[in-house]
């Protein structure tokens, strides 16, 4: 183990330990005075103190690493501990014994076990070196080893497609929400603040000390999220050198087929290669530590299946129509009563085909060569040509290179500087395009780039023997930005020639977004989309931090100050490209909307004015005291007290919009058409009532970010809101936590302790208040040609649909606890036994508030003739309002278990849980059309697992280690190590699925609707290949909510075994030697099934695989790997 030379922070993990003890004489009473040296066994780092008057010491800020405990009294012999491996955060217990003698006699032991936390009530847990690089870990992706302890519940387990997306929101710990917890590199916040989601540097595993993960009532050292605090912790250099070269290996060819029926193989290249070395630059002083590596990942994208063309239809040839069973009869544009003679296009002279009409057809023909495969368009017998006739599984080549070097500095014996850099270069190309709409052709394929830094510099400085204080300034970055990708997207390669309504954009030469809707014997063809979805979102987080220790007696009091600053600058993605849309509805049709794309004759056509950027900021200001007291020897308490000001983020131009409903003035209203689909322009009202923009206006300093900021549309809006939307709170968090030693051994501590903890809102609920007017507006025409949109009619004024943000939003809260039993047992074994618990509180959800309550649906319906549903919700002339709420609670229990053995041949670690997470809302966007009825929504939470084993090992044989010749070499230095994760499956609910166009509401879609469960039905499935009876489920009445529960029962389970063997070569140099390696992941390839999220088919009631299996995760996957060490 190389030790870490770090510098703390209030603002996540620590970095540091602390060592305490008590030293008693011969006949067991308290030893005062007794000189205590403590020394790092790798940097010669040293720190002395004295046990007081109870035999108690303590030394606290010592960088983390493999430490000597020595006490030295006249009377006795010296006694030395050696091999205490201290790790981040740890309160690690080294107690001695004193025997008479000379203090010139020496006796020395060796540390056997991990000792009991005797000083604090925290759950805290600690992946050491050895399990990150011993264990089979997929991707090579040190994210998997939060699910070996206990709490964690995997959500998703693809790690590739975690490696390839940054992606941290994939388990949930303590029943928290998965974007809750607080990740950082080396006590440095690590995360996109926009999502939560996401990791700014994910750190190489052979560039890793340890994960270090406090899940439970920790200190108030510790804050900004209110999930778990997990903590990277770098490698850095000591007083001898070492190195490593290694080179991982994937094929497809080397793996299983994926045993759920149908599944095929997905090609895989895999290679992941790269160095370290690490030592001293001049020993006992300045010690460093580099390395570099690369990963490069050729994989394709999942198949996904589109509706595209025939070659004859795209040159104006649908004479295929006339011969289905029921013949459709194409004729010219708006004149139903004149026929195109054989639905040839191409050959009626009133019917050619416009140059942006051939350019829509050229990007169906060159999406049509793109195809994996092509299914036939119009079976035998077929009454209309079939969708979903074309397969496309892109390349997503990957390429990620990483950069850390260290820098460890002791000037002398009271300050140490510390210095880390650290950078990722991401780029990927994504075929199918990130952040684009659902179900679209793949147009338009992004190159995500996505450069990310980590530096950190501090100092650390020994006032006195008892009094410490660390400086620091972590600041992360990442310079994301996801440009299109080859010339797909360009209209120049298709020969677009009609011009838009605004210019501008970041790509203002992109295509537009393309939809050709059913009808007229065709299906509704894939559409497209242009490159307006395109993401620029580079954000940097830069926070100083001080902390400061004073040991005084049997106190330890610590106190510090964080301060963050947060800048992020990001785009609305609006459709400033430009959206048509063809339908055989428009007054020009020719009966089959494909028909009319290709004339040009579209049914609506909007454009957005611009795609405007917000300079996103926040800063926050952190602060904690709390002192550790070794009440008596046996008993040991912990204090503290949190505070946060957390601020909302706001844009520097105010250039952001939100509804709020107390400033809607019903008195101003505007009045609806009578199918409700418009708005009456002739009645007068606010289009924009209940609209209100941040701030005090846009500044004259940003005015030429925003040059429409005090025009005379953006006035008409009143400002005045909170910069944020919602006003900052500061925030009081207290902690309290206990341990007690109730034998005399000192091998039992029962702990425990309670918390307040505070989660600070992601950005994401913000940055969509930037496409809302009047600073961007958009202009819409209809039955006009695609070659000068804005000859069609002008459009009626439409609903808005927007996004909005309470103005009483709090920030999240949670009340974390716990109570439970750690026990030193034979063998090196600790064992803890945990009840753990916590209560969340303003947990934020986004319902849709314009929908009308049940009994307003009821009392319509009664109705001689009901209205539409647009005309019964709430506020006149929207459509949703999807609000952030703060009002949503979640409830969680849980019975741990854990343990733990890090020394000898064989090595594990044992972890189990059994728990329950409720909740009325599950995630952030959480949208259910019963929303105000939070009771109904009460239930098990998405992310709940009600069993979760994982337990990992490893095994290094001792048989013939010592022994030379060719038996030492083929038979010696086997290694075998694994995980075993076994866990409940998700819980189970089942959605509606019709639309309100089959009651008198109108056309409209239910959201969120739960179906009706059928009394007398039994649940077990009927035929093989289900996982429920789909004929126990039916959909509600249009007017009522659905009678099936939350989380009514429970999916697959999932059972994964990964298994690595290793075999280690000495080579004749001294300290050289060879590892090879060889990973199965799932190496029992057990088919772990899904039924999919909410919303999925196979969840949905009458859709066509409702009950069935979805996909099975990966199959049996084999990684080869080498590496040389010195």
């Amino acid at each position: 183990m190389l030790a870490a030379c770090l510098i703390g922070t209030a603002a996540a993990q620590s970095i540091f330990g602390r060592i305490s003890g008590t030293v008693t004489d011969a006949q067991g009473g308290a030893a005062a005075g007794v000189k205590i040296t403590i020394v790092n066994e790798e940097t010669k780092l040293e720190r002395q103190t004295t046990t007081d008057s109870n035999g108690y010491y303590v030394a606290t800020d010592l960088p983390v690493g493999v430490y000597s405990v020595t006490a030295e009294q006249s009377g006795f012999k010296t006694i030395k501990k050696t091999g205490n491996d201290l790790v981040a955060g740890a309160r690690m217990t080294v107690d001695l014994n004193l025997v008479v003698g000379e203090i010139s006699q020496k006796v020395e032991v060796a540390a056997t076990a991990e000792t009991i936390n005797t000083t604090s009530g925290e759950l805290a847990r600690v992946i050491d070196t050895n399990q990150v690089q011993t264990v089979a870990l997929n991707a090579r992706n040190y994210m998997q080893v939060l699910s070996l302890t206990p709490g964690t519940a995997l959500t998703v387990d693809d790690q590739l497609s975690l490696t390839t997306s940054l992606a941290i929101n994939n388990q949930s710990v303590n029943g928290n929400r998965p974007d809750s917890n607080a990740l950082s590199v080396d006590g440095g916040f690590n995360m996109d603040s926009g999502s939560n989601a996401s990791q700014v540097n994910n750190v190489g595993i052979d560039f890793i000390r340890e994960v270090a993960i406090k899940s439970s009532n920790f200190s108030s050292e510790y804050g900004r999220n209110s999930g778990a605090s997990i903590n990277v912790v770098t490698r850095s250099g000591g007083d001898s050198y070492h190195g490593t070269l290694f080179e991982f290996i994937r094929n497809e060819r080397l793996d299983a087929k994926n045993p759920a029926p149908g599944a095929l193989k997905t090609p895989l290249r895999f290679n992941d290669f790269g160095w370290d070395v690490g030592g001293p630059i001049k020993r006992g002083k300045l010690f460093f530590f580099a390395g570099e590596e690369w990963k490069r990942i050729r994989l394709t994208a999942t198949p996904q299946t589109r509706t595209v063309p025939t070659a004859a239809e795209l040159t104006g040839d649908f004479s295929a129509l006339l011969a289905l069973p029921t013949p459709v009869q194409l004729h010219e544009p708006g004149k139903p009563t004149t026929p195109i003679p054989g639905n040839r296009l191409d050959l009626d002279p009133n019917t050619p085909l416009t140059t942006d009409g051939i350019a829509i057809a050229k990007i169906y023909s060159t999406m049509t060569a793109l195809a994996s495969g092509i299914s036939p368009v119009i079976p035998t017998g077929a009454t209309i040509p079939i969708a979903l006739n074309a397969t496309f599984q892109p390349n997503n080549p990957f390429n990620w290179r990483q950069d850390l070097v260290r820098l460890d500095y002791r000037l002398n014996d009271k300050h140490s500087l510390y210095g880390r850099y650290l950078h990722d270069n991401f780029d990927l190309v994504d075929g199918f395009g990130t952040f684009v709409d659902g179900g679209v052709l793949p147009t338009t394929p992004t190159h995500r780039l996505r450069p990310g830094y980590g530096i950190q510099l501090g100092e650390t400085w020994l006032i006195t023997p008892q009094i410490v204080n660390q400086a620091k300034i972590n600041a992360s970055w990442n310079g994301q930005r996801i440009p299109p990708a080859g010339v797909n997207w360009q209209r120049a390669t298709y020969g677009f020639a009609f011009p838009q309504l605004f210019p501008g954009g970041r790509f203002p030469d992109g295509i537009p977004d393309i939809s050709v809707a059913s009808g007229g014997g065709m299906p509704a063809i894939s559409g497209t989309q242009g490159p307006d979805f395109s993401l620029l979102s580079p954000t940097v987080d830069i926070a100083p931090a001080d902390d400061i220790t004073w040991q005084k007696g049997p106190h330890t009091f610590k106190a510090g100050v964080l301060v963050v600053r947060n800048r992020k600058d990001q785009n609305g993605r609006s459709r400033y490209n430009g959206q048509v849309s063809f339908d055989s509805a428009a007054t020009n049709s020719t009966g089959t909307a494909l028909a009319d794309a290709l004339l040009g004759n579209f049914r609506s056509y909007t454009e957005a004015s611009d795609d405007p950027i917000g300079h996103f900021r926040f800063t926050d200001v952190e602060a904690y005291v709390y002192d550790s007291w070794k009440a008596t020897r046996r008993f040991s308490l912990e204090l503290g007290l949190r505070y946060q000001h957390a601020g909302p983020t706001y844009t520097q131009a105010n250039n952001i919009v939100s509804f709020d409903p107390s400033k809607f003035d019903p008195t101003q209203a505007v009045t609806l058409n009578p199918s409700g689909s418009a708005i009456d322009t002739t009645k007068g009202g606010n289009r924009l009532n209940g609209l209100v923009r941040a701030g005090n206006g846009v500044p004259a300093d940003q005015l030429v970010r925003v040059p429409n900021g005090n025009s005379p549309g953006v006035l008409a809006v009143p400002a005045g809101a909170p910069r944020g939307f919602y006003n900052a709170e500061n925030l009081f968090g207290p902690r309290f936590g206990f341990s007690y030693s109730p034998f005399s051994d000192n091998r039992t501590a029962i702990r425990g302790g309670i918390g307040l903890f505070y989660d600070k809102p992601e950005g994401n609920i913000i940055f969509s208040q930037l496409n809302l007017p009047p600073f961007i507006q958009s202009s819409t025409f209809q039955n006009g040609n695609i070659s000068n949109p804005s000859g069609g009619a002008a459009g009626a004024a439409s609903l808005l649909g927007v996004s909005a943000i309470d103005p009483h939003l709090k920030v999240a809260r949670t009340t974390s606890y716990s109570l439970g039993v750690q026990r030193e047992m034979p063998w090196g074994v600790l064992l803890e036994a945990s009840y753990v618990g916590n209560e969340q509180r303003h947990i934020l959800r986004q319902p849709d508030i314009n929908l009308p309550t049940f009994a307003q649906l009821q009392a319509n319906a009664a109705l001689p003739t009901p209205l539409p549903l647009n005309r019964l919700r709430p506020y006149q002339g929207y459509l949703s309002i999807r609000m952030y709420l703060s009002d949503s609670t979640a409830n969680y229990d849980a019975f741990q278990v854990y343990a733990t053995k890090r020394k000898g041949d064989f090595m594990t670690t044992v972890s189990y849980t059994w728990s329950k997470t409720l909740a009325d809302s599950s995630a952030l966007g959480a949208n259910p059309d019963n929303w105000r009825d939070r009771r109904y929504n009460y239930g098990v939470a998405d992310f709940d697992r009600r069993h979760v084993f994982a337990t990992t090992y490893f095994y290094d044989s001792p048989l013939f280690r010592h022994r030379g010749g060719f038996v030492g070499t083929a038979l010696g230095g086997w290694q075998l190590s694994g995980i075993t994760r076994v866990q409940s499956g998700p819980p189970i609910t089942i959605l509606a699925n019709f639309r309100l166009a089959d009651s008198p509401l109108g056309n409209t879609t239910v959201n969120g609707r739960r179906a009706n469960r059928v009394a007398g039905v039994s649940l077990a499935p009927t035929v093989a290949g289900q996982w429920f009876n789909p004929a126990a489920f039916a959909n509600p009445s249009p007017t009522s909510p659905g009678t099936d529960g939350v989380g009514d029962f429970t999916g697959p389970h999932v059972f994964v075994t990964d298994l690595s063997l290793r075999k280690y070569f000495k080579l004749p140099r001294e300290n050289m030697g060879l590892m090879f390696e060889s990973d199965f992941f799932n190496i029992f390839n057990r088919a772990n099934y899904s039924l999919g999220s909410l919303g999925n088919a196979s969840l949905t009631v009458g859709s066509g695989n409702f009950g069935s299996f979805g996909s099975a995760s990966n199959p049996r996957n084999v990684q080869f790997g080498l590496k040389f060490n010195f």
